[in-house]
């Protein structure tokens, strides 16, 4: 299972044998160092005076104040693990809540003989585990458990169906059967009973009180820099050279400009592509300049990306419609030295950035007899669809009442229900949720959709993923507690103005000294590589020899006739059914031949 995660700390490993009377108790671990990255940072990691031990992924960026308030120990080490460790002895699972950071972690509390796995509030890291009556087997990774031998490498038809709808598996699914991930926030206790059986308990450690905020526009924007800056300050402790992403939108550009202001000059680095409508590079090179970074930018061709694509293949751990771009500029950032890097990844989650709250607040705005009409006009429209994926959301919206819930899973929705049993023959067996969200402001509601769904599923874990697979580090100082917390307990309405105002005001209030007014009023342009056209050109011949190969979709549950249809529409019609589906079934029937996992 270690050699599995080699890819995720290569610079040290360790694993140790716990016995007690129910049993025994293995952790593993390999070290990415940043922290202290002398041996005193080894893992896994006991306390000598309670008898606990510790095997941990993440930072905890505020561990030099949790170590003060513990107080004055015998330190053997400058890590924010043997913080974590002592913390836990002090506190419990309450010093879960205490942590300001990414983790996921292992923990086993000698005293009560039972081993605790808990995961950071928002989910930035990941943690798998699998279960049977007698043993629980866990790992950062969803391959280290099918390295285990201790799992069956058989695809979860739930997993799948949630693939299809989402374009990732909505957790606590995987695409493996038997295998879950721990929810964020939440604590996993394993205690043995007295026959051998394993005792699992599940708690929440990190659910929110969050309340609306009663102050004015102006004290809110002085507060929101306040926070910002302290959250990026946070993110900027490492003893390892560190870089940005930076895309050359508004959030990228955010944290250079930021980290600009608390004297620091980072490398940044930005994947360019030769496509004037995908391009940012005049405005990534603009920000890089007025900051006077240390700018790299990655060039990345269709024939580049044919070349490197079995690797980044490779290094999914769960399949995606996402993620390749985060693959490459990746490589190059590690390449370039650098083991940890900042990114924007959250800011449009929290600052209404995507087209979902702009929808959501049209339709919250109809009046009841407009909504009856769109519903009434659905059949019609229905049948006229004519083949057009756009137009179909659209009528499957009208045919809602339009709630915020709709709008989030119709506009995130990659197959449709009825699409999703043609290509697996069978009715779906999971429709994934969120949670029910009764909040009256509907800009919040999506951004808590946004941030749980598609934030949580997809972008940190593709990031995670990929970015680990070249044992580069990846921060988020947008996905941090505290700021999160701040900005949803704001008036939703802040965050969205009328048409063609500027993007995302409220960052780009608390911005205003730092980005220039032309910069923050463009339009959002997103950052994705043009697979639309590379599928048609020289990427069409490897995804046709999947696609078209009923041996190799067969095994990842897919209806091969239905595939080679979707692919064929495709070719013929590429806008009207979008890039993003017949990729993602040539992802997961190579992922499903790659990782040896079939239904």
């Amino acid at each position: 299972m270690n050699a599995a995660q080699r890819h995720r700390g290569p610079d040290d490993e360790g694993v140790a044998k716990i016995e007690f009377d129910g049993g025994d108790v293995l952790l593993g671990n390999t070290r990415l160092a940043i922290i202290d990255t002398s041996a005193a940072g080894h893992q896994p990691m006991n306390d000598p005076e309670s008898g606990n031990w510790i095997t941990y992924n993440g930072e905890i960026y505020n561990f030099k104040e949790l170590r003060r308030e513990i107080g004055n120990e015998r330190w053997v080490s400058n890590t924010d693990t043997e913080v974590v460790l002592r913390a836990y002895r002090k506190w419990g699972v309450d010093a879960f809540r205490r942590m300001r950071g990414m983790f996921a972690l292992a923990l086993w509390d000698n005293t009560k003989q039972e081993l605790v796995l808990a995961r950071d509030p928002l989910g930035i890291k990941p943690l798998y585990y699998h279960v049977s009556k007698n043993q629980l087997v866990f790992a950062s990774e969803l391959r280290a458990l099918l390295a285990s031998g201790l799992v069956a490498r058989r695809l979860s038809a739930a997993g799948v169906d949630s693939f299809l709808s989402n374009g990732s598996v909505a957790s606590p699914l995987t695409i493996v059967d038997g295998i879950e991930q721990l929810l964020p926030g939440r604590c996993l206790h394993v205690k043995t009973d007295e026959s051998g059986n394993l005792d699992l308990r599940h708690f929440e450690f990190a659910s929110s009180s969050r309340q609306s905020t009663e102050i004015d526009r102006d004290e809110a924007v002085a507060r929101l820099r306040s926070e910002l800056e302290e959250s990026v300050r946070l993110h900027l402790v490492s003893d390892v050279p560190l870089g940005v992403f930076l895309s050359g939108g508004m959030d990228s550009s955010a944290l250079v400009a930021l980290m600009h202001r608390i004297n620091e000059r980072p490398k940044t680095f930005s994947v360019v592509v030769d496509e004037p409508a995908l391009n940012e590079a005049p405005f990534s090179r603009a920000v890089a300049e007025r900051f006077n970074t240390e700018h790299c930018e990655i060039r990345l061709s269709e024939d580049r990306l044919i070349q490197i694509l079995p690797d980044a293949i490779a290094a999914i751990d769960q399949p995606t419609m996402d993620g390749i771009n985060t693959f490459v500029v990746s490589k190059a950032v590690k390449d370039a030295g650098i083991t940890v890097a900042l990114s924007g990844l959250g800011g449009d989650e929290l600052f209404a950035g995507y087209p979902s709250f702009r929808r959501a607040m049209k339709l919250a705005m109809l009046s009841h007899t407009s909504k009856r009409v769109l519903r009434a006009a659905a059949g019609v429209g229905k049948v006229a669809l004519n083949g057009s994926v756009q137009r179909a959301k659209f009528w499957q919206l009208a045919n809602t009442n339009g709630a915020p819930e709709d709008v989030y899973r119709i506009s995130r929705q990659l197959f449709s229900t009825e699409s999703v049993l043609q290509i697996t023959g069978h009715k779906m067996s999971v429709n994934a949720s969120n949670g029910n969200h009764h909040s009256r402001d509907v800009i919040n509601t999506i951004s808590t959709l946004e941030l749980s769904g598609y934030m949580t599923n997809t972008l940190l874990r593709d990031t995670d993923a990929m970015s680990m697979a070249h044992s580069l580090e990846v921060r988020v100082p947008f996905v941090d507690a505290k700021v999160v917390d701040y900005v949803l307990s704001l008036p939703g309405e802040w965050k969205l103005r009328a048409q063609n105002s500027t993007p995302k005001p409220l960052l780009a209030e608390a911005l205003a000294d730092l980005l220039p007014r032309d910069f923050v009023a463009r339009p959002k342009m997103g950052f994705t590589l043009p697979f639309e056209k590379w599928l048609q050109q020289n990427l069409r011949a490897e995804v046709s020899s999947v696609l078209n190969d009923s041996q190799r979709v067969s095994p990842a549950g897919l209806n091969a006739q239905e595939v080679q249809k979707i692919w064929r529409n495709f070719l013929q019609k590429p806008r009207a059914v979008g890039w993003s589906r017949p990729w993602s079934l040539y992802v997961l029937a190579k992922w499903c031949e790659i990782n040896g996992v079939a239904c």
